[in-house]
C-alpha cells in the first residue's frame, strides 16, 4: 500500500510541474498551456511565462485579454484557443 501511495504521489507531483494551474489544455500540435479559470479573469502558464487575462465582453463562450491584446484566451465549454503574442494555440481542449 506504501508503495501504491508513493508512486501515485509521484506521479502527481510530476504532473504538477507542466503547469501550477489546476487546468490543462491540449491543443491540436499537441503543445499544452495551463489556465485558471474565475469569473472575472483567467490565470494562463505556458512557456514558462504566466499571464493574468481579465475577462472582456463576449456573445458566446469566454473571452480574456490583456488591454494591448498582445495575449488572449478564447473558450467555449472544454475547447480553447491561446494567442500570445505571434503564437497561436489552436484546437485545444481541456485535458481530462
Amino acid at each position: 500500500m506504501k508503495r501504491l501511495l508513493g508512486v501515485t504521489m509521484s506521479a502527481f507531483l510530476l504532473a504538477a510541474c507542466a503547469s501550477p494551474l489546476p487546468h490543462q489544455y491540449e491543443c491540436e500540435d499537441g503543445r499544452m498551456f495551463g489556465a485558471m479559470v474565475m469569473s472575472d479573469y483567467a490565470l494562463i502558464h505556458v512557456n514558462d511565462a504566466e499571464y493574468e487575462l481579465p475577462r472582456i465582453r463576449s456573445a458566446s463562450g469566454a473571452q480574456y485579454e490583456l488591454e494591448d491584446g498582445s495575449v488572449g484566451l478564447y473558450t467555449k465549454g472544454d475547447d480553447a484557443m491561446l494567442v500570445v503574442g505571434d503564437l497561436s494555440f489552436r484546437e485545444c481542449s481541456l485535458s481530462r
